[in-house]
């Protein structure tokens, strides 16, 4: 609980970015690793208002104004994942055209990189992002870092803690390879239309299960993500694990994330097995596909997979 209590407390130092707020600057920005030194770094990216934040270990250390994709060229929304890195790229679609500190998320051209911000969606689908900013992003991610780009207004409310004990369904259908991916950052990723979890690592899908009973009716619209940040003891000595939520629809209401979704026990049982501080979970009410652009839909990015067809 002294950790829990201590992200609680850095999450409350005055690190919001609210939309309504912001002047159009693009030098501007804010940088404080120093508020957690170490673990996994979760990007979020809101296309509504046009700003990027970064989190460490669930703590966020920093955020910017950024400018994604143009009419016409709109930039993805999904959970991606830091496919390769560049800090010298030139693209070979559009005239050499420098892109430093490029981080790619799709084998198609979209990425996060240093560029022009005249405050407003002005790209042909990367996020671009402040230059000094996007260097210091570059410095702290490696291929697998979890970003999550979604249409919700910025994260205001980011000190909420929440339990999750993932309660016990019924017996039913998955499947789960953690061969694909032997190593790397974890995301849980639940969809209301597929009543699925998903879990990636390291940007390859290792196990996917349904969900059961109306646990998505009794959670927000929209789409949220949270950081686990430990075990605490639950109810009758039952572990359930703490989340602090990081981005999108504020959850406030006064069930534990567990009421809103069951699992298969043997399932539940793998997916804990997993989890360590750092570990995404993102919830959202928008379909998945595996698509990189094309096709509507929350993407998710399965990298071993795309890398192989190209």
């Amino acid at each position: 609980m002294k950790t829990a209590s201590l992200v609680a407390a850095l999450l409350t130092t005055g690190l919001t970015f609210a939309a309504e707020d912001r002047q159009h600057n693009p030098d501007s920005f804010t940088w404080n690793p120093e508020l957690s030194k170490e673990g996994p770094v979760l990007v979020t990216v809101s296309l509504k208002s046009q700003v990027a934040a970064v989190y460490r270990n669930g703590v966020r250390i920093g955020s910017c104004e950024v400018s994604s994709g143009k009419p016409g060229h709109e930039t993805p929304t999904g959970v991606f994942h830091i496919l390769n890195k560049d800090a010298d790229h030139h693209s070979k679609t559009y005239g050499n055209a420098s892109m430093p500190f490029s981080e790619r998320l799709t084998w198609d051209g979209v990425a996060l990189h240093a560029g022009g911000l005249p405050g407003y969606p002005s790209s042909h689908g990367c996020i671009h992002l402040p230059y000094e900013f996007s260097k210091k992003l570059f410095g702290i991610t490696h291929k697998g870092t979890t970003v999550l780009v979604t249409n919700s207004a910025p994260d205001v409310h980011v000190s909420n803690q929440h339990h999750l004990g993932f309660a016990g369904g019924e017996t039913s259908d998955f499947t789960w390879n953690p061969a694909a991916a032997t190593s790397g950052p974890v995301s849980l990723i639940f969809s209301k239309p597929d009543r699925k979890l998903y879990v990636i690592r390291n940007g390859v899908t290792v196990g996917e299960a349904p969900t059961q009973s109306g646990w998505f009716d009794k959670r927000p619209k929209g789409t949220s993500a949270f950081v686990f940040s430990g075990w605490v003891e639950g109810k009758d000595g039952v572990a359930e694990s703490q989340w602090t939520q990081v981005g999108g629809s504020k959850a406030n209401h006064a069930e534990p994330i567990s009421d809103w979704f069951k699992l298969d026990p043997r399932f539940q049982h793998l997916v804990q097995g997993l989890l360590a501080p750092g570990t995404n979970l993102v919830i959202t009410d928008e379909p998945v596909t595996s698509s990189s652009r094309s096709d509507s839909g929350f993407r998710v990015l399965q990298g071993r997979k795309e890398e192989a067809a190209k």
